[in-house]
């Protein structure tokens, strides 16, 4: 008997969440390098082929990796953003849930590092970061926590800043690497470098005589 179009759209969910989930082991266990399509198929008890009607191959695979993993963790940035809070808190808050992702989601950045899909997160990602950043910046001159500047360009300065944490996580750089890395990250945002900060101070240039 034939499955009606609704159940059989049922079972194919249900078949690429037992896929998805069983990817997801796959790239725990052998990292980034070991998830293959052969290994996804043996580790759900699917042949390979069988594999391939539910995901065409490899791409559309690391496609919901994306769907399922990244995109969330930008939305509760973004809600992050969007709250009442003051903008440094927001700041600090974002950073750290960055990092938070990073260390839950290592295997992930490392596969998408060396894929496609690592490019098509960046250009999706990137310009919904900038704007997150741009407007907190904004809030913070004038709600008067943070010194009058150029907004947009601080929120590129932040952003590539948090891509090198993404980056170190992809050179599989140490847990201690990552945490020290983000602790000097959120204090150079916050407070600056300047023993005088928050005093005024004259800008850099050649001395008079």
């Amino acid at each position: 008997m034939r499955l009606s179009k609704a159940r059989k759209a049922c079972v194919t969910a249900m078949m690429k969440e037992t896929i998805f989930e069983a990817a997801n082991s796959v790239l725990e266990r052998h990292g980034a390098n070991g998830l293959t399509m052969d290994r996804v198929a043996t580790q759900v008890g699917l042949t390979t082929g069988s594999l391939y009607n539910y995901f065409r191959d490899k791409n559309e695979l690391l496609q919901c990796f994306y769907t399922r993993l990244v995109e969330p963790g930008l939305q509760a940035i973004e809600e992050t953003a969007s709250t009442e809070l003051p903008a440094p808190q927001k700041l600090e808050n974002i950073l750290r849930t960055a990092w938070q992702y990073a260390v839950e989601h290592r295997g992930l950045i490392r596969l998408l590092a060396g894929a496609n899909q690592g490019d098509e997160v960046r250009k999706e990602v990137r310009p919904r970061f900038l704007r997150m950043l741009t407007a907190i910046f904004e809030q913070g001159i004038r709600e008067g926590d943070f010194r009058p500047h150029n907004p947009a360009l601080t929120g590129r300065m932040v952003l590539g800043c948090l891509t090198e944490l993404f980056e170190l996580q992809a050179e599989d750089a140490s847990q201690e690497e990552i945490d020290e890395y983000v602790r000097v990250l959120i204090d150079a945002a916050l407070h600056g470098f300047s023993i005088h900060a928050g005093k005024a101070s004259k800008p850099a240039g050649r001395s008079r005589s």
